[in-house]
């Protein structure tokens, strides 16, 4: 039996079209239905029913497919495999990452990592959505939080620590914060998503606070949220990783640092996810495998 003619069945089952799978491959339709012609020949059955506009998968097709499907992938992968072992990692790798922290910690890292690795043309995608990584074709997602459950990979990049902080500015004008309640009379700015906006909670040598919150300011990017604390529009509760060089030069000051601060999603850890699938391509594990030593 042709792997090729299998191939194709495969394609021509996604797409429902023996003309968008020729065009993929720049051939013409009549030899991908005679591919497809001569595979159910071979196996003496009907795998699709033709009229003149549509293309249906018959009860027999619809079992091939859901038999052969994941054959033929294992059998790329590993094709892709012994390809990529003998090369150096190359080739377009696309990297989708949350705005700030790939403004803040990843864009810093990439002069060295194309440096060691010439042959990736890397494309980093910014965007606090949570795409589609599959349907968007991207090889590394780099999300933040509780992952949803999927069958994508995930692999834990680095643990975050929450902090409270505000500018000095702001502290020297309102009441002092001496115990988690004190925030209640304070403005607050922080994320619009329903984690951070509705209550923080604080804990210490076993004792726990749940604040409920009314945000002052709510916006979607770390990097907005503390240009406005910054600028004294009251106080964050932000990343570590978001606030180090602005707690370094006096620009902003931690609040009960004493307290570990959380939103309602208490797994604050940062992930790469990869499709999901038996292999991992050169080029990725390279990208990963360097955040990893760097973070």
């Amino acid at each position: 039996m042709n792997l090729n003619h299998v191939k194709l069945f495969v394609a021509v089952y996604r797409a429902g079209s023996f003309t968008s799978v020729a065009k993929d491959l720049n051939v013409v339709a009549s030899s991908v239905s005679r591919a497809i012609a001569t595979l159910e020949g071979q196996l003496e059955t009907r795998l699709f029913q033709r009229t003149t506009r549509t293309l249906t998968p018959t009860q027999a097709g619809e079992r091939y497919f859901q038999r052969v499907e994941a054959l033929v992938e294992e059998f790329d992968l590993v094709h892709q495999e012994v390809m990529d072992h003998s090369l150096k990692p190359s080739g377009t790798l696309r990297v989708t990452a949350s705005i700030s922290f790939a403004q803040i910690v990843i864009t810093p890292l990439l002069k060295e990592f194309c440096e060691r690795y010439p042959d990736i043309h890397l494309e980093l995608s910014l965007s606090d959505a949570r795409t589609d990584i599959v349907a968007e074709q991207f090889d590394v997602a780099i999300r933040h939080g509780v992952l949803p459950d999927s069958s994508l990979v995930a692999r834990r990049l680095v643990d975050v620590n929450y902090l409270l902080a505000a500018s000095p500015q702001y502290l020297q004008q309102t009441t002092p914060v001496l115990a988690p309640k004190d925030i209640e009379g304070h403005s607050l700015v922080t994320f619009t998503y329903p984690e951070f906006n509705s209550a923080w909670h604080f804990r210490c040598n076993g004792e726990v606070d749940d604040i409920p919150i009314k945000p002052t300011l709510s916006l979607t990017t770390a990097s907005a949220i503390k240009e406005c604390v910054i600028n004294g529009m009251g106080i964050t509760m932000l990343a570590d990783w978001s606030i180090k060089e602005e707690l370094s030069d006096g620009r902003l000051e931690q609040i009960l640092p004493e307290w570990d601060i959380a939103g309602a999603n208490a797994d604050s850890a940062i992930w790469l996810v990869y499709p999901s699938r038996a292999f991992i391509p050169a080029k990725t594990a390279a990208f990963a495998n360097f955040l990893l030593s760097k973070l």
